[in-house]
């Protein structure tokens, strides 16, 4: 039997899978479904600027689709279909591919970013594999009420002076991880690459970290994680996110990190996960407000009473996904509760512990839970789960909670 390709670092199994056509299917739970616009494996969602107009952005079905942000209800995405490339495609008859599959969509405080890779056939592994990892940035200019096609998209990283891969028991593992701040205040927003792995299979565990800078080529930067400084153990020894805070670039092991940062007020505390544990700061020593949240966050959500948790076991061993959504507290000074809560929405339903939350955001942190608008998307690992709940590649997607609709759905 094939073995099913692992991108460790960018998101499992499903990334890279060339022949997945994923779509929603009826929700058996507690609402009516919404009709699902935005579907497929969606590892980034983020904050862009155009022109004085705040949008979100992700990679799904059709490319890249965008939305204003303070649109709070379903659909309303459009696609912006002038990439730089021909989005993949794979013949099984002829084992051929053609075109690019974008990985992640990052974002600064004036260009968009793609970063995506093609695709060869591996006849030792029985598999396709990413081939070429490329980056490509633009700065979007606006056209009425849509994005403008002019300008043209730069290469500004390729190859494998930046992206390399390894392979260990018929497994392909990425080498690399990108990432950006996606920070409420544009000013914020800064994008980043890491070039290496300090825990790789293969021999070189060089590591390099670069800044994006627009169409130029990538700043070297030497960052050093937030969980070193303070001798917090975790379990990569390389860096996977940043936040702004006090005017600062935060570096962390982890892969989910936020702030409080709103869009009228500077930030005071930030977030971050460690494994199982939530913890925070206001710049000083870590301070641990969850041990245990069940499984491993993945990320985070502020609203002004409670921070939404993300979770999900990204360990290239699992058999089965566990992951799920829960939530502690905030107080107004910002200091997160020691409980995990129940919510009184169907969040937890909808976003259940079989699926991997790969995204999650509040547009607008200002606000509390309940008038908030969340948009979170879903994935799982390997053969599904063994929990009670069943999985089912339909749900994978982008899902939504808006206050006047007051449930959680697929968008």
């Amino acid at each position: 039997m094939k073995k099913s390709l692992i991108i460790f670092t960018t998101i499992l199994s499903l990334l890279f899978t060339s022949c997945f056509q994923p779509a929603f299917y009826n929700i058996s739970q507690d609402v009516s479904p919404e009709k699902a616009t935005i579907v497929g494996v969606i590892n980034s969602l983020v904050r862009y600027k155009v022109d004085n107009t705040e949008y979100l952005v992700v990679s799904a079905n059709g490319g890249i689709r965008y939305k204003k942000a303070d649109i709070n209800s379903h659909s309303d995405w459009n696609t912006y279909s002038t990439l730089p490339f021909e989005l993949h495609t794979f013949d099984p008859k002829t084992s051929t591919h053609k075109g690019q599959e974008i990985i992640k969509i990052l974002a600064d405080a004036n260009y968009l970013y793609i970063v995506s890779t093609s695709y060869k056939t591996d006849e030792d592994l029985s598999l396709s594999i990413p081939d070429i990892v490329s980056v490509y940035a633009k700065k979007i200019v606006p056209n009425g009420e849509v994005w403008s096609t002019e300008g043209e998209w730069t290469q500004i990283a390729s190859g494998q002076d930046y992206f390399t891969f390894s392979v260990y028991d018929d497994y392909v593992y990425s080498n690399f991880n990108s990432f950006c701040t996606n920070a409420v205040k544009p000013e914020n927003r800064k994008a980043y690459l890491r070039c290496g792995n300090a825990e790789s299979y293969s021999s070189n565990k060089e590591v390099k970290y670069y800044a994006l800078n627009g169409t130029d080529a990538p700043t070297a930067i030497t960052p050093t994680s937030f969980e070193s400084t303070n001798a917090l153990s975790t379990k990569t020894k390389n860096i996977n996110s940043a936040v702004i805070f006090n005017g600062n670039e935060v570096f962390f092991n982890t892969i989910a990190s936020t702030t409080n940062e709103t869009s009228e007020k500077d930030a005071t505390y930030f977030y971050f996960g460690n494994n199982l544990a939530l913890m925070y700061s206001n710049g000083e020593a870590p301070q641990t407000a969850i041990s245990n949240c069940g499984t491993p966050i993945s990320c985070l959500a502020v609203c002004s009473d409670a921070i939404l948790i993300g979770r999900g076991d990204y360990s290239d061993t699992i058999e089965y996904t566990t992951g799920g959504i829960t939530k502690t507290s905030l107080n107004e000074e910002g200091i997160p509760g020691t409980n995990l809560l129940d919510f009184t929405t169907n969040a937890d339903i909808q976003l259940s512990i079989s699926y991997l939350i790969l995204t999650l955001l509040n547009v607008d942190p200002s606000k509390s839970e309940l008038e908030s608008t969340f948009y979170a998307s879903l994935g799982f690992a390997g053969s599904g789960s063994s929990t009670t709940a069943s999985v089912n590649y339909k749900n994978i997607g982008l899902w939504s909670y808006y206050p006047s609709r007051g449930n959680w759905n697929c968008e």
